[in-house]
């Protein structure tokens, strides 16, 4: 309750010497009135001289300050009597007992003199250093967080930005959660709502309970694609709501799950995108309609999923193949992937975590190498480094490299091993690293590393490229020099233009992205020094060479594999061109008619014998 007006202002007031407005403004910094300074903490007026302008307050941090009256409604904030920090100065022994033997009664009296609402941010700055010691509010938050989410009265924020409100009506825990979920702003503050109800705390309410359930049938049904992990989300949280109060003919009114899945599930990209930002036992469930939906096709498109998966997802969907004994189709269609070079990076990550385990008849030297085509390709595009975790992995797994080789064929590990070495993808101290792994299951391949330092040659061996394949090179470096390094450079000046750098997210995005376009720019000068174009013109067919379609027949029988071997950088898995330089077209050139080559198949699982059967001109 206020205090009455002052008698000092009543006095002039009744003289007329001031206006009742000016009365009502100074009655509010007047004697025993409340104020809150930043720095001094809350504080009581104290005294006044209304002739020589000043005031006189005891403030928490700095006891009876003189502060001019000018000055006072500049730095001053001015409180109720029965503001919150107004008891904090009064009372603050009582506050610290509450603090102690009833914490949430001290949130929700802190709340009501807050006007029943404050972000976590505020509570902690009304309460930390004063009512609870600075190097204890950590420990003792985290507790009665716990108690507050637990207790109906409180409306516990859902993300960062939302504040913590006490109820003024008294409701059940489904009642509660009812009334949270119609105030969520969205469908995703929906799924926070959801999410921290305890199921077997409403199992007895099944009115409230119901009516839940109905709001978020509606949600999901009116939710469409645009919000799908959400829609996703809510049927899954839906669907436990209805198992909690045992209610089969609302289990039979809700939008099935499975309707979800096969509405959307065309676009496996997206979809397996969706799934990977859901948490895993959200993905399970959606999992388990696949054989409702797709019948004896589901494992297929499990598979599918899989490989579109990102890190999340992957883990989740190999978990259920297996659990549901589909662990060999899996075995089956990662090693088919494997050899045709095309398994991408989180599946090479599964195999190599689970290499003890599930995928143990796929982990080895093939593996590696598909690894290190990934990394080094990702390098040479010069974007993003995506492939941040497989080099990771090499670097922080001691003992994967070993394992990887030990035991297979020696000259298969020199060619891995050289591989490992020349790149430039690692740093010389990581390729260092890897290989004293190599070495250590391999000691003879040591060469390789004193081959390189015994090397003398300064100029580098050219490479020879097609001529299209050349002037797409020049194209890009044409365009990054002339059009992206140019426009990424005006963007940084404008960022720069707009404040603190340190906190200039624009600013720091365009220096990143400089580094990336200068460090592709100096590769791709350095490639196109060393390039040759070249239009493979062939007079002499008697060995395999560039520019040849060279005709392999397996020597146990089958049908014919015909590879075209062409520059540098013309590789094309699918129409089995292979460059010079890669281990297929290094294993033909120099070959002729009738000559037996041992080489993997694309469409085989171990090298084979071919005998050459054909050579010809590619064009």
């Amino acid at each position: 309750m206020r205090f009455s007006m002052h008698a000092d202002l009543e006095k002039l007031l009744s003289l007329g010497k001031i206006t009742p407005s000016l009365a009502e403004k100074l009655d509010r910094i007047a004697p025993g009135r409340y104020c809150f300074h930043t720095t001094w903490g809350a504080g009581k007026v104290i005294s006044w001289n209304l002739a020589a302008k000043k005031l006189v307050i005891d403030f928490e941090e700095n006891p009876e300050h003189e502060v001019a009256l000018e000055f006072a409604p500049k730095i001053l904030e001015f409180l109720h009597d029965d503001h919150f920090l107004a008891r904090r100065y009064e009372d603050t022994e009582s506050l610290i007992n509450l603090s102690v033997d009833d914490p949430v009664e001290l949130v929700r009296v802190t709340l009501q003199g807050y006007g029943n609402s404050l972000t976590p941010e505020k509570l902690e700055a009304a309460l930390k250093g004063t009512v609870i010691a600075a190097d204890k509010w950590k420990n003792w938050w985290d507790k009665v967080r716990a108690m507050l989410r637990s207790n109906v009265q409180f409306m516990m924020p859902t993300r960062k930005g939302e504040r913590i409100t006490l109820r003024t009506n008294i409701l059940s825990r489904a009642q509660a959660a009812l009334e949270d979920y119609n105030k969520a702003a969205d469908l995703k503050a929906k799924v926070r709502v959801l999410d921290g109800i305890k199921m077997e705390t409403v199992m007895t309410e099944p009115d409230a309970v119901n009516a839940l359930v109905q709001a978020v049938d509606a949600d999901v049904r009116n939710g469409g694609s645009l919000a799908l992990q959400q829609v996703l989300e809510l049927a899954v949280l839906r669907d436990d709501l209805i198992a909690a109060v045992k209610n089969t003919e609302a289990a039979q009114a809700a939008y099935p799950l499975r309707s979800i899945v096969e509405a959307n599930i065309g676009d496996v990209e997206r979809f397996a995108e969706v799934l990977n930002s859901m948490p895993a036992v959200r993905q399970k469930r959606v999992y388990v309609t696949l054989p409702a939906v797709f019948g004896e096709e589901w494992t297929q498109k499990a598979l599918e999923l899989f490989d579109a998966s990102g890190a999340r997802a992957v883990g989740e969907i190999a978990k259920f193949l297996i659990e549901e004994g589909h662990d060999k189709a899996l075995v089956k269609h990662l090693k088919h992937e494997l050899l045709r070079q095309t398994l991408p990076a989180e599946s090479l990550i599964w195999i190599c975590r689970q290499r003890h385990d599930a995928s143990k008849p796929l982990f080895g030297l093939p593996v590696g190498i598909a690894m290190l085509s990934l990394i080094e390709q990702d390098h040479m595009d010069g974007g993003p480094n995506r492939m941040l975790r497989l080099k990771n992995l090499f670097m922080e797994d001691k003992n994967i490299i070993q394992e990887m080789i030990k035991g297979q064929d020696v000259a298969e590990v020199r060619q891995f091993a050289k591989m490992l070495y020349n790149t430039s993808a690692f740093s010389e101290q990581d390729r260092g690293a890897l290989m004293a792994r190599v070495i250590s299951v391999f000691p003879d391949l040591h060469a390789i590393v004193l081959d390189a330092l015994v090397d003398t040659s300064d100029k580098p061996e050219p490479i020879f490229v097609s001529w299209d394949s050349l002037e797409a090179r020049k194209k890009e470096l044409e365009e990054l020099v002339n059009v992206k390094i140019p426009e990424n450079l005006h963007n940084k000046k404008i960022s720069r233009a707009e404040g603190d750098l340190r906190e200039n997210g624009g600013y720091q995005d365009a220096k990143e992205v400089e580094k990336v376009l200068n460090r592709r720019r100096s590769e791709l000068e350095h490639a196109l020094a060393l390039a040759r174009g070249t239009d493979f013109a062939v007079t002499d067919t008697s060995k395999a060479a560039m520019g040849m379609k060279v005709t392999l027949q397996p020597l146990t029988g089958g049908d014919a594999v015909v590879y075209t071997i062409l520059g540098a950088w013309d590789t094309n898995p699918e129409k089995h061109i292979v460059s010079y330089l890669s281990q297929v077209g290094k294993e033909l050139t120099g070959r002729s008619v009738g000559d037996q080559v041992k080489i993997v198949p694309m469409d085989g699982d171990k090298k084979k014998v071919f005998t050459i059967t054909k050579i010809e001109a590619a064009f």
